[in-house]
């Protein structure tokens, strides 16, 4: 089965009754490609997400093996993009990710943690 790109501003459904109440972590992605956040915890127990920011140009967020619904995320120059709710399935487990930028060819490789 082949996964779907994310793309910003693009509305999903969620299965949460509250999904205002789920919390979005930030990650900023500055110029070169960098994060603010190389390891961003996320607790399944009170469904965190995780939102990217971009400061430069557009960016692709890629999982090699992804907790999230899909595995790609596009965030658009000067935009953000959010992850979404955590499959009921994701191992708790540490899950590097790269971003790469469109424009500059450049990538860096942070990660995230599921936590209970």
């Amino acid at each position: 089965m082949k996964k779907k790109t994310i793309r910003a501003h693009k509305t999903r459904k969620t299965k949460s009754k509250h999904p205002s109440l789920a919390k979005k972590l930030p990650v900023h992605i500055h110029p070169n490609g960098d994060v603010d956040n190389e390891i961003v915890n996320l607790r399944k127990s009170v469904d965190e997400q995780v939102t990217w920011y971009s400061e430069g140009d557009e960016f692709t967020i890629q999982f090699p093996v992804s907790p999230f619904a899909n595995d790609t995320f596009v965030v658009p120059a000067g935009g953000s993009v959010s992850s979404g709710r955590l499959k009921a399935d994701a191992a708790l487990d540490q899950y590097p990710y790269f971003v790469k930028s469109v424009v500059l060819a450049m990538s860096a490789d942070p990660g995230l943690n599921v936590k209970p």
